[in-house]
């Protein structure tokens, strides 16, 4: 799997399951690289919204509890981009990861904290429905 090759994709394809899929397999498999792996899954992801439907809970648990082991705060680059994936998707493990990280990591970068401050502030408590502000349209 290639960035390329995903950043090139149209909005909306019917594949997109099984394109998680495979970057999950890939990546647990060390077939793709952790930031490679960010890039896709932050492509893929953008498709995902595009269809304003939840990914199925399977595949977004999966991203979830991944996402949730990768999660550090020693790069901006990293933390902008699954504060996103996990936005995006509606990722509450990762989230809640997230919110604690506040409290036991005392040296985060001023940058970076509020990157994070701003994102918790922004979701509030509907995490799991990325979709939340929108059902007001129904």
């Amino acid at each position: 799997m290639d960035i390329n090759e995903i950043e090139n994709l149209p909005d909306r394809i019917p594949t997109l399951i099984s394109m998680f899929q495979n970057a999950l397999d890939q990546f647990k498999n060390n077939k793709i690289e952790k930031d490679s792996f960010l890039l896709i899954l932050s492509q893929l992801t953008d498709r995902q919204v595009m269809t304003y439907e939840l990914l199925r809970s399977d595949i977004r648990n999966d991203i979830d509890r991944t996402l949730s082991r990768l999660w550090n705060t020693d790069s901006y680059d990293e933390v902008d981009i699954i504060l996103s994936i996990v936005v995006n998707l509606g990722l509450e493990i990762c989230f809640n990861k997230i919110k604690e990280s506040l409290e036991y990591y005392k040296d985060i970068d001023k940058s970076i904290l509020d990157e994070i401050q701003e994102t918790i502030d922004e979701v509030g408590e509907n995490i799991s429905n990325p979709y939340y502000s929108l059902e007001k349209f129904k």
